[in-house]
């Protein structure tokens, strides 16, 4: 009876202690779930404001001085049809230089319709491809939905119409009065122009709600995937094409006419600055949550001082870029090391943002590196 009664008080106690054991095991993994969900939420939170950032402060203003700049280049396009006189050819070239210095604050953007419809591959395939110009003017072909067709449309294609389909102002003045076609190829490649982007500029009301809404992490994220394409702009669109590409990085030798701006070569600097002031404006995030202060929130300590070490390199890129000739492709044949260093010093960059900053943020990239670099 005794034994009985022992052993029932032991059971009770036993009973007592896993019961206990479990109610505070129970505390805990409320507590650690609480916390993981409200510091989940903080940082949820913290991506849709850095959206909203993106989408209104960067994404719709860089759209609305495309198209403004663009429909401007359309009347001066217009008016230069009119009257092709040199007057109007120095305004319809200065219209096209604004719009094309607009379209560096847009390129990076390969999201939502713009990635659907090509839009960028529509609008900045450089080196144009003079003898698909000249065919398509010949034949009166206007089909630039084409992919062929792609690399003779947008502002290379302008470049050309502008500034090299003669060696002088004097004989392109003459070639509009006594060839027809080619100012009837002008005003389709910039109402063209239009036609691509007022579509994605429209879907950008709609579509901004699903945007700054889309803040997991996921490959199609919009954080995740606008991220991505501002790392593929800056390794591919700048830092491969503007530098890489015609200073013969990949190539082995030089390839001096594959620069931005071929045919106007003066402004190819000012294009490649121009890009780089709206990648730093975007990691900056000019007042708004952007990269730079998201960076700072999340990094451990071995990453503490990242978000500053981006930035001082993008300094020190855009200090060599500003050192260089004007014209590209006299620096490259005058001195291409220089084009080389400053390349290098983008290249620093790329490492800081693919490697590191994705780490940081645990991006994973989202395209195939193919450059062998």
């Amino acid at each position: 009876m005794k034994n009985s009664l022992l052993s029932s008080l032991y059971l009770q106690a036993m009973i007592k202690k896993i019961f206990s054991f479990t109610f505070i095991l129970t505390l805990l993994i409320f507590s650690c779930s609480s916390d993981s969900d409200d510091s989940s939420s903080e940082v949820w939170e913290q991506k849709s404001v850095m959206l909203t950032n993106w989408a209104d402060n960067f994404i719709s203003p860089s759209y609305t001085t495309l198209t403004n700049n663009l429909i401007l280049l359309e009347e001066s396009g217009n008016t230069f049809a009119n009257s092709t006189n040199q007057q109007n050819l120095d305004n319809l070239r200065s219209s096209f230089i604004n719009a094309y210095m607009s379209w560096q604050y847009v390129e990076m953007f390969d999201i939502g319709l713009a990635e659907e419809n090509y839009y960028k591959s529509k609008m900045n395939i450089y080196p144009t491809t003079v003898s698909r110009i000249e065919l398509n003017i010949q034949n009166g072909n206007t089909d630039f939905n084409n992919s062929n067709n792609y690399s003779a449309q947008g502002f290379p294609a302008l470049d050309y119409i502008l500034y090299g389909i003669e060696a002088s102002d004097e004989l392109i003045l003459s070639k509009y009065n006594t060839e027809p076609q080619y100012l009837s190829y002008l005003s389709q490649v910039i109402s063209q122009m239009l036609q691509n982007t007022n579509p994605i500029v429209e879907d950008w009301e709609s579509y901004r709600n699903t945007f700054i809404s889309s803040v997991e992490n996921t490959a199609t994220s919009s954080v995740n995937k606008m991220t991505n394409d501002f790392i593929y702009y800056y390794e591919k669109g700048f830092r491969a094409n503007k530098f890489g590409i015609p200073a013969g990085v990949f190539s082995g030798g030089a390839l001096p006419d594959k620069i931005e701006a071929f045919h106007n070569q003066n402004i190819s600097k000012a294009l490649a600055l121009e890009g780089f002031q709206a990648i730093k404006n975007f990691y900056n995030g000019n007042g708004g949550v952007s990269l730079r202060q998201y960076i700072s929130e999340v990094s451990t300590a071995e990453y503490s001082d990242l978000s500053t070490e981006i930035l001082d390199q993008f300094n020190i890129a855009e200090s060599l870029i500003n050192g260089l000739d004007d014209n590209f492709y006299n620096q490259i044949l005058t001195n291409n090391i220089q084009v080389l260093e400053a390349y290098d010093a983008i290249q620093q960059g790329t490492i800081l943002l693919k490697t590191d900053m994705l780490s940081v943020l645990q991006i994973p990239t989202d395209y195939v590196d193919a450059d062998g670099d």
